[in-house]
């Protein structure tokens, strides 16, 4: 993605693993960061690949900011 509205690159999650491990097999605090088609049916993939900051433009401003909001901090928190 390299603007607002663009699909998630699925093969992201390979690399995000791939990074996760490395950092840890390495004893590495270090956040991994997806910006890039981010939204309440993905995030949880997202976050159980290995990221740990997640930015959402066009999921959370595109319609009502507050609930889509709600929506993600439910999922982060652990929710379904």
């Amino acid at each position: 993605p390299g603007f607002g509205g663009q699909k998630f690159i699925p093969e992201s999650l390979d690399k995000i693993r791939a990074i996760r491990a490395m950092l840890n097999e390495k004893n590495l605090e270090t956040d991994i960061q997806v910006d890039g088609g981010v939204y309440v049916e993905n995030v949880r993939e997202v976050l159980d690949a290995g990221a740990n900051i997640i930015v959402a433009g066009s999921a959370v401003f595109g319609g009502d900011a507050e609930e889509n909001t709600r929506c993600f901090l439910n999922l982060i928190n652990g929710g379904k």
